[in-house]
């Protein structure tokens, strides 16, 4: 039998997030890391956890005290046998504003570190090479009055000088562009 415990003695400050707290996994003896990750967390009395985004999903179940939860510009009082849902890229903290600890227990998930490794254990199965997100189809146009990018990039042309002569082919400008998680090349 595995036993995770989260009492007092169990929880560490962490200073990004002005919270103390327990991370689940990495748990070795037990479970294989999964492609989420959970904690419990403590928010002291008086204080907030340090707002932030990112991006995965996220949520909070309450099981100790109340509070003010904020995400975007929605504020909201919790309290403990509540569960809070905060979608990627929300800015999001919570306010302990009692006299006793609010703990939750938060559990994350989708984000690209995620995915990332999801997608190298299952060609790693199958034996075969993850050609990773740069496969995935173009991005369409934000505006869409844009022209769509042509199908051979080589075809791109300059546009015609002043006097009306056509101009030569010109070389397909490396994109910038990047999925949420992506570094762009």
């Amino acid at each position: 039998m595995h036993i995770f415990t989260a009492h007092e003695d169990d929880m560490v400050f962490e200073e990004p997030y002005n919270v103390s707290g327990r991370r689940i996994f990495p748990w070795p003896e037990a479970v294989e890391e999964p492609n989420w990750g959970g904690a419990w967390v403590d928010v002291a009395p008086g204080a907030t956890s340090t707002p932030h985004d990112h991006d995965e999903n996220e949520m909070f179940f309450i099981v100790e005290g109340s509070g003010v939860m904020r995400i975007g510009d929605e504020t909201r009082r919790v309290r403990a046998g509540e569960t809070v849902f905060i979608t990627p890229f929300q800015d999001h903290d919570l306010t302990n504003d009692g006299d006793v600890r609010l703990r939750f227990v938060t559990i994350w998930w989708g984000g690209s570190d995620a995915v990332a490794r999801d997608r190298a254990k299952w060609a790693a199965a199958f034996g075969v090479t993850d050609p990773g997100p740069a496969a995935a189809p173009a991005e369409r146009p934000t505006d869409p009055a844009a022209p769509a990018a042509p199908a051979d990039p080589a075809a791109q042309t300059a546009p015609a000088d002043p006097a009306g002569s056509p101009a030569a082919p010109s070389p397909a400008a490396p994109s910038t562009a990047a999925h949420p998680g992506q570094v762009p090349a």
